[in-house]
């Protein structure tokens, strides 16, 4: 069974020892069945009911590699934010959802990822030094949510909140993105309270 799994790419063995771990075929099975059940009627219905209460551009996404996955998306009318296209990807470091599953890495699991992964510029505000990134997923960790300033485009701010399970494990991210013109970083907050209850409302969905 096991030589079976390894073969399909479900399980793989660590180097240099019998111990098995999850393989990246488990990972993608994972991805897609989390994604089926965040897109039915009910997880997609509070998403949109939620874009059309705040007024701006929302999305779920989970992490896929060294990026984002949008996987869920819901625009209200007058929305004018960055459209985040289900299907696209966008790096984990200049992303809010992405900031989400950095800090939720040990700090070793982090410490590994910053010296690997590559830090993108997008935008003129895209954080590319190491040592501000950490201190940005630090401060995610310690606040339970996180923020974007115009790093992925310019003139577009951007939060997220977390998805959990019962257990307290991280789903996804519920995302929003409006024009800096209109709402500042620093009035990001405001939307906080309300973004927690959807993603609340998402994860009894899914539990359900």
């Amino acid at each position: 069974l096991v030589a079976q799994l390894e073969k399909r790419g479900l399980l793989k063995r660590v180097l240099g020892s019998k111990k098995l771990v999850v393989g990246y075929g488990l990972v993608r099975l994972g991805i897609a069945a989390l994604e089926a059940a965040l897109r039915t009627d009910r997880p997609h219905q509070i998403l949109l009911a939620f874009a059309n209460q705040i007024g701006e551009h929302c999305q779920i996404g989970l992490r896929s590699e060294n990026a984002v996955l949008y996987i869920d998306t819901a625009q209200a009318v007058r929305s004018k934010g960055l459209h985040f296209e289900q299907g696209r990807r966008s790096p984990l470091h200049c992303t809010s959802i992405g900031k989400l599953y950095l800090a939720e890495m040990s700090d070793a699991e982090f410490d590994w990822w910053l010296s690997h992964a590559p830090l993108q510029s997008l935008a003129p505000r895209t954080i590319v030094s190491p040592a501000a990134l950490r201190t940005v997923v630090k401060n995610v960790k310690k606040q339970g949510w996180a923020m974007s300033n115009e790093e992925v485009a310019a003139g577009v701010v951007g939060c997220a909140v977390p998805i959990r399970d019962f257990e307290g494990r991280l789903l996804a991210g519920l995302g929003i993105s409006v024009p800096s013109a209109r709402v500042s970083f620093d009035q990001l907050p405001r939307f906080r309270t309300a973004m927690e209850s959807a993603a609340a409302e998402i994860a009894a969905a899914l539990s359900a």
